[in-house]
């Protein structure tokens, strides 16, 4: 009986020993992970959370923090038009008219047939600039531009506005065309409340894809965050 008990003692020895660079590696590994879900689960108790971008990409500190890059895939719905957390409409659908530019028995050609505003017309729509990520018009020379060209729209019933929607080059695709349709929308909805009647606006984006300045800096990325027009007259 003893003898039978020795000889599993060293069976079981042995085999120990034989998985325990394997063992060693994964104990190590799993010490790792779990010190750092520790870490994590203490610095949210205490309040102190990290970025969830930083926790979901692993890039701590990589970006600042007024600018939120999203991958393509993950906002599809953003550019249906659709706000990504809020799945809700990101501009009202009544406020649009019931024939677009350019549609069979529309009255309207379509954006190709707007003309950018040139002369006298070039001093009153002027293109409207937008903060890092931002779609929301601010700053007294924007509201003083929307202001100029909702005057002219009252003076000239028969004008008609594309408003176009940009972006800078930086995030993607598909983040970066939501973002210009909602620029474009928030100058849109301004001008309502100017009194100008929605079925003479018309708002496309352009997101990242027509930038006026094709350098890759501050400056030209504060040029290319924007909304610009092309108008039509009947």
């Amino acid at each position: 009986m003893r003898r039978w008990v020795k000889l599993s003692l060293l069976f079981i020895t042995a085999i120990t020993l034989s998985s325990c660079h394997r063992s060693r590696q994964q104990f190590w590994e799993d010490t790792k992970t779990c010190s750092r879900y520790m870490g994590k689960g203490m610095r949210s108790f205490l309040g102190s959370h990290a970025d969830p971008y930083d926790l979901a990409y692993g890039h701590p500190g990589t970006r600042k923090s007024d600018f939120v890059v999203l991958r393509d895939d993950e906002c599809y719905e953003e550019a249906m038009f659709v706000d990504c957390e809020s799945k809700t409409s990101d501009f009202d659908m009544m406020t649009i008219s019931q024939k677009s530019p350019g549609d069979p028995g529309s009255p309207l050609p379509g954006i190709e047939g707007f003309s950018e505003p040139l002369g006298r017309l070039a001093q009153i729509f002027i293109p409207l600039h937008f903060a890092t990520d931002k779609y929301e018009v601010v700053g007294m020379e924007n509201l003083k531009t929307i202001e100029q060209i909702a005057d002219y729209l009252h003076d000239h019933p028969n004008t008609y506005l594309f408003i176009e929607g940009h972006a800078d080059e930086r995030g993607a695709a598909a983040y970066n065309l939501a973002l210009g349709s909602r620029r474009s929308n928030s100058v849109r909805s301004y001008l309502m409340e100017n009194g100008i009647a929605p079925d003479r606006i018309f708002t496309i984006s352009y997101g990242k894809e027509r930038p006026l300045n094709l350098s890759h800096d501050e400056l030209a990325w504060s040029q290319n965050r924007r909304a610009q027009f092309k108008i039509y007259e009947r």
